[in-house]
């Protein structure tokens, strides 16, 4: 049923489109393009400070990153792809929409 309404979601106008690796921020957060969850999902790699905000891409689940919930995925391949390119970035700091902050070091 979750799944469905997914499915049905209408798209809604938006003021500015992002890219995989566009800087936002003078060029201090990069885009990171983590689809599978949703169509579109967006994550946040900010160098400076050696963090990646994975909003629903992850999950802090005992201390490791892991797909959130991936039984709501419209694309479980994809959610599995977009989390092996967050662990890629080997970042200190992790914040996770679903199971808060996860220390990797």
């Amino acid at each position: 049923m979750f799944i469905r309404q997914l499915e049905s979601l209408k798209h809604v106008p938006v003021d500015e489109t992002v890219r995989d690796g566009d800087l936002l921020f003078s060029g201090r957060c990069r885009v990171i393009a983590t689809p599978g969850h949703t169509p579109g999902h967006i994550s946040l790699h900010i160098p400076e400070l050696d963090s990646v905000v994975t909003g629903d891409a992850a999950v802090n689940e005992n201390g490791r990153l892991a797909v959130a919930n991936p039984q709501f995925c419209l694309d479980p391949a994809g959610a599995e792809q977009s989390l092996r390119k967050l662990e890629d970035l080997r970042a200190a700091h992790y914040f996770c929409y679903h199971g808060g902050k996860l220390d990797m070091g």
